[in-house]
């Protein structure tokens, strides 16, 4: 049951989102409280009931599919009315959670992500590329989460910037999965962009993107979202490896996609990592 639960929820998902959120709330507040943590509880959650509702979207896509098929759902595990169930609950929970911090707004950026992923982005997907342009939004809005819950402004370059950063690692973050899997998403009548395809027409919109990815990394050291030298340093250094690692591994999709999540992964640890040091 708990195994079926992470598949459910994409438990590494999830927690990313809430690390998204720390660092969005740590943004606004700059130290640690028992509210970030109850903040980032509610974007783990709210992550969790989203990624259940898409699958019980998605369950007879996910059939299909190689990589998807042992899910609860296609795999018989589960049934939909339980699916449904779970995804109520974690979304309510995470509402709840986030409501209990920062009020209405953080609430009101939830259901949005909600609407973003679940209500166009998961029916788009079958029907146009251009959809995880879309998605992508949904994707990139933990921090703002977190900015919000912790009693920041709605528009602030800082967060926004963050949040860009979150957006533009998803784009490679899925080219490389789809490289890995393009069997999978031809069964399934997923249409994939161009930067997706292994042909080596593919790999010059991958190179702009990452790059685009790497230039907002280091934009955050360079107006000073983080404030030790040693994290500006190790951000830099971040971003000139991911580029020139991105370029090594156009052809190793496997390698790429590890490369890019653990970018992903170093940037919010230094991210937090600064901001716990200031506060200290």
């Amino acid at each position: 049951m708990i195994a079926d639960l992470a598949r459910l929820t994409r438990v590494k998902l999830c927690l990313l989102a809430a690390a998204g959120a720390v660092a969005g709330h740590l943004l606004w507040r700059a130290r640690p409280d028992w509210g970030m943590l109850l903040t980032a509880g509610g974007a783990f959650l709210l992550a969790a009931g989203c990624s259940a509702l898409n699958q019980a979207q998605e369950r007879r896509r996910d059939g299909a599919m190689t990589r998807t098929r042992l899910r609860p759902l296609p795999a018989r595990r589960m049934g939909l009315a339980q699916v449904l169930a779970l995804a109520l609950a974690f979304v309510g929970s995470g509402l709840a959670l986030l409501w209990s911090q920062g009020g209405p707004r953080p609430v009101v950026l939830g259901l949005t992500v909600i609407v973003l992923y679940n209500v166009l982005y998961t029916p788009l997907k079958g029907l146009t590329s251009f959809a995880l342009l879309l998605g992508g939004v949904a994707g990139a809005l933990p921090p703002v989460l977190g900015w919000l819950a912790a009693g920041g402004p709605w528009v602030d370059f800082r967060v926004v910037l963050v949040a860009v950063l979150f957006y533009l690692w998803q784009v490679p973050h899925f080219a490389f999965l789809a490289r890995l899997h393009p069997e999978d998403y031809r069964r399934a009548g997923i249409p994939l962009a161009g930067l997706a395809r292994t042909e080596r027409r593919g790999h010059a919109p991958l190179m702009a993107w990452l790059a685009c990815y790497c230039a907002a990394m280091t934009m955050v050291s360079i107006f000073d979202l983080v404030g030790t030298p040693l994290a500006k340093f190790f951000l830099a250094v971040l971003a000139v490896g991911l580029f020139l690692g991105g370029m090594l591994t156009l052809g190793r999709s496997q390698l790429g996609l590890r490369l890019v999540n653990a970018s992903l992964l170093l940037f919010l640890t230094c991210m937090i990592v600064d901001a716990l040091w200031l506060s200290a």
